[in-house]
This record gives structure tokens, sequence and C-alpha cells, in this order.
């Protein structure tokens, strides 16, 4: 289980200060600031298109060994599930069957037998047929009732499992690539240091910046293919809009 922390926490009050300490120490160790190349669309879509690629194998492998592992234990859910709902689904239908007949039965007159001395009037037989049917009604459908709580309890409970087994399943899926991404970056395949001027004097910047850059570069390639897409469409339509006004800007 992950450690909750408040905003009045000293742990978080702990974190805040750490932070602050490593942005400064790594601002007071790289003092000259990064000088970017000369780039355009053309340079970023070429960029990104290895770790798109990269993405999508990583997408289907790791679909095809996740599916392996935890695949059977979800379909033994799921199927569990149709299960339990197929049962419940008879069950209720018998039960409203059962209440059906029994509703119909006591609006049926019983016969009545006048005491002539003296005894049940018409009146007091009415009354005692009336709460005596649906009292035996009742408890001939209380143990199907009950039958039928326990199932839909069961049921929940499968549910919950399924959707905790799905999520673990999500979280391995997501920590793996991630540290697959971190892998890749890592090895020498990163998006922003071909973009970057790196200073052979400044070692220091260069590990900081290296770091970074494939930290950022892993979770990149984590997202998926859909999240690269996503992010080469907003910069394309950036610099589109970019480049509209400027061409507005000369014409006016």
């Amino acid at each position: 289980m992950l450690l909750k922390v408040s905003l009045e926490s000293p742990v978080f009050i702990l974190l805040i200060i750490i932070s602050f300490l490593l942005v400064t120490l790594t601002a007071w160790l790289s003092q000259r600031p990064l000088e970017l190349k000369p780039f355009g669309l053309d340079d970023i879509m070429q960029l990104l298109t290895l770790p798109f690629f990269i993405s999508l194998l990583l997408e289907r492998s790791l679909e095809v060994f996740i599916t392996t592992w935890r695949g059977p234990t979800t379909e033994q859910l799921e199927i569990s599930i149709q299960q339990q709902t197929a049962l419940i689904s008879e069950k209720r239908k018998f039960i409203e069957e059962q209440q059906s007949q029994n509703q119909v039965s006591s609006l049926e007159a019983s016969p009545i037998k006048v005491n002539q001395s003296g005894g049940t009037t018409l009146e007091q037989q009415l009354i005692q047929d009336s709460n005596q049917i649906p009292t035996q009604a009742f408890q001939q459908l209380q143990p199907h009732i009950n039958d039928l709580n326990t199932r839909i309890k069961n049921l929940n409970e499968i549910e919950r499992q399924r959707v905790n087994y799905k999520s673990d399943t999500r979280i391995i899926a997501l920590w793996t690539s991630l540290l697959c991404g971190l892998l890749i970056s890592a090895i020498g395949i990163r998006s922003i240091e071909p973009l970057i001027v790196l200073d052979a004097n400044n070692p220091i910047q260069i590990i900081i910046f290296r770091c970074l850059d494939a930290l950022l570069t892993g979770g990149l390639i984590a997202g998926g293919s859909e999240g690269i897409h996503k992010f080469t469409q907003v910069f394309t339509d950036f610099l589109e809009a970019t480049s509209r006004q400027a061409k507005d800007r000369k014409l006016s």
C-alpha cells in the first residue's frame, strides 16, 4: 500500500525541503544554461519516430506477456461472474413467479363455514385467511430469498476480486513498461539531447541532463504510442499556429 502523505505531515515538509535542496544543488552545479540547436518540425517528427516505433513494439510485447501470465485468472473470474449472474437471474425469476402465484391464490375466496352457534363470523374468517396465506408464502420463499442474497454477495465479492486483479495487472504493466523505457533511454535513445549543445567542460551538467533526459524519454515510451501521437499532434498544431501568425504579421 502506498503511504498517504497529508499537506500538514512532517514527511511532506521534509520532501519539499529535499526537493528544494536538490534543485538548488543542480542549479549551482550547472551554472551555464544549455544552448539549443536550430530545429524545425521535420527534426521533431524524425526525433519522435523512433520512440513511437519502440512504444508500439513494447505495447504488443507486454500485451502478449501479460495476457499469457495474468489472462487465465481474469477469464476464470469473468466465467464465475457470468455463472453467478445467470443463477441470480433464474432465482429472481423463480421468486417473482412464486410471489405472483401466492398473490393470485390469496385473492381467491376460500369456502366459508358459518358456525350457527355463534363461533367464527364471516368477517373474522376473511381477516384470518388474509393474514395466514401471505405468512405461509413468505415462509416458503424465505430460503430462496436467503439463497438469492448469498449469491448476490458472492457476485459482488467476485467482481471486487476482478477489479483488484485488473488493477494489479495494470500497475504491473505500467511499471514494466516504465522500466523498459528507462533501460532503452539509458542505452542512448533520448528525446532532448539531440536538440541541445552540451558543454564538454561541464561534466556534472551533462550527467544531470542525461539522467533527466533518460527519465523523460523512458516515461514517454512507457506512456505508449497513443501518448506520443497526441504529443506530436499538439506540437504540430502549435507550430502551424505560430507559422500562421508570423505570416499574418508579415502580410499586415
